[in-house]
């Protein structure tokens, strides 16, 4: 422990730093390519009316020289409307995190017990432990499956759960229905039943609890303009809650946390979205639609398991795939792709990623991309394999291969790659197919020439006498390959 570390809050020393996505920034700066960024979840559209928002701000700069109105009068009302609850509900806050920050701050205790269903936002769990809480962890695909596995002895012992609908990084939803159930059964047991709905309008709006906290003092809803108006640069987020934690929440809030030019941009916002839903509608119809194409070509990559998903991004098991979620990530981010590694996710780990819903062209590219980070992973791996058989002088026969398109399941393999792939040769028996991705790509399972033992071992005989160059193959092909065809 550093000799500072003493005389500062144990809990602050003690946290680790959350991993988000969205870390388009940093990484453009590393990277000289063009990014596609599937990592972080925004509404595939993007901001609405970008002309209209920079007139909004530019016009807001007008009034930088004062502080703004701290009651937020303006942007409680539009928010009030866009919700369907009250002005006096509405609790403004710089984003999701600050007002998870400020909920904490608001409700928790030292030694306070949190329910908190996994894998999900890691926000959350650091700042329960920030206020000296404690997290009672649980399977969220057990409360996804039965909202009664949160029984009533958990309730009674606990100060609050966390439950983030649609849940991030899983992208389910639990109905409405059975949150009503989960929220009475806390108000019985004055436990607060603080509900996430970032991602809510690119799900179904439908499903919010909002209407109920005037009835319920014991519900606290968040809501955030990040993800469902693509503006992440502009931090602007609130609380929806009965009045008389409104008052408390408002009482311990740090003053000014909207600035000008987020409290007019947001305030406009759900103003215009409020009168003309249009925009989400249409957000709503193309998640779907590019959703399910998505998931469709996910489940095509082999040891892919895309997990259904109720908004606009999908958790995808990788744990019978080839490589692992940090691999993945780096290979896909020197092509110029990022997703989201879940191996900062509490149960979720390397074996699983998260990618964002975009427009067909990126989904495209990100198939794409996908489709040649394993050619090469194949291809590194092959050459390892033949360089350390040549090393050896032999090389052991395999009875399946993972490495599509090269080799098939259920062959025979000499070569663990073949060192002439792409031959393009249709006197072999391999012939171009069509990629389920669209293009098409060599295909090599007609093909047992390499795999004969009359052939492969002159092959094996010839690698072992030259450098490996690209000439020399051209000459092994000729001399060996050429008089069998």
């Amino acid at each position: 422990m550093r000799q500072v570390d003493k005389s500062l809050r144990k809990t602050a020393v003690e946290i680790q730093k959350c991993t988000h996505g969205g870390r388009f920034a940093e990484n453009a700066r590393q990277n000289m390519t063009e990014l596609l960024d599937f990592s972080a979840n925004f509404n595939p559209l993007g901001p609405p009316d970008m002309d209209a928002i920079e007139k909004i701000a530019i016009h807001a700069i007008n009034d930088i020289e004062w502080y703004p109105d701290n009651r937020y009068p303006d942007f409680k009302r539009a928010a009030a409307v866009f919700a369907g609850v009250d002005p006096e509900n509405i609790v403004p806050a710089n984003g999701s995190s600050e007002l998870i920050r400020l909920i904490a701050e608001t409700i928790l205790d030292v030694g306070d017990t949190v329910i908190l269903p996994q894998p999900t936002f890691g926000e959350y769990e650091l700042n329960i432990k920030l206020m000296g809480a404690v997290p009672k962890h649980i399977e969220y695909r057990n409360v996804y499956r039965n909202i009664g596995s949160i029984t009533d002895e958990m309730l009674a012992a606990s100060k609050a759960v966390f439950i983030c609908n649609p849940n991030n990084p899983t992208g389910t939803l639990i109905p409405k229905p059975e949150l009503e159930k989960l929220a009475l059964r806390c108000q019985e047991n004055e436990t607060f039943l603080i509900i996430d709905e970032a991602f809510i309008e690119l799900a179904d709006p439908g499903h919010s609890m909002a209407a109920k906290v005037n009835k319920n003092p014991f519900i606290i809803i968040m809501r955030s303009l990040t993800k469902i108006f693509a503006i992440p640069g502009v931090r602007i987020g609130y609380g929806i809650v009965h009045t008389d934690v409104a008052n408390r929440m408002e009482n311990v809030r740090i003053p000014w946390n909207l600035g000008t030019i987020s409290t007019a941009l947001g305030t406009w916002l759900l103003e215009t979205h409020a009168a003309d839903p249009s925009y989400l509608e249409r957000s709503r119809e193309l998640i779907h639609t590019e959703r399910d194409w998505l998931m469709n070509h996910l489940s095509l990559v082999r040891g892919f398991d895309p997990l259904p998903s109720d908004t606009n991004f999908i958790m995808v098991r990788i744990r019978d795939f080839s490589m692992d979620s940090r691999e993945i990530d780096l290979r896909l981010r020197s092509l110029g792709i990022l997703i989201r590694d879940c191996g900062s996710f509490r149960r979720a780990g390397r074996d699983y990623i998260r990618v964002a819903v975009s427009i067909r062209e990126d989904n495209q590219k990100l198939i794409d991309a996908l489709a040649e980070s394993v050619t090469q992973w194949g291809r590194e791996l092959a050459e390892k394999k033949i360089d350390e058989a040549l090393h050896q002088g032999k090389i052991a026969s395999r009875t399946n291969c993972e490495y599509y398109p090269c080799h098939f399941e259920g062959q025979d393999c000499t070569f663990c790659f073949c060192p002439f792939y792409p031959c393009n040769d249709e006197r072999t028996g391999g012939h171009m197919v069509d990629r389920s991705t669209g293009g098409q790509v060599w295909s090599c399972e007609g093909c047992d020439l390499v795999h004969r033992p009359e052939v492969a071992n002159p092959i094996l005989e010839a690698l072992m006498a030259c450098e490996g160059k690209p000439e020399d193959i051209k000459d092994i092909w000729k001399k060996v390959m050429e008089p069998m065809l």
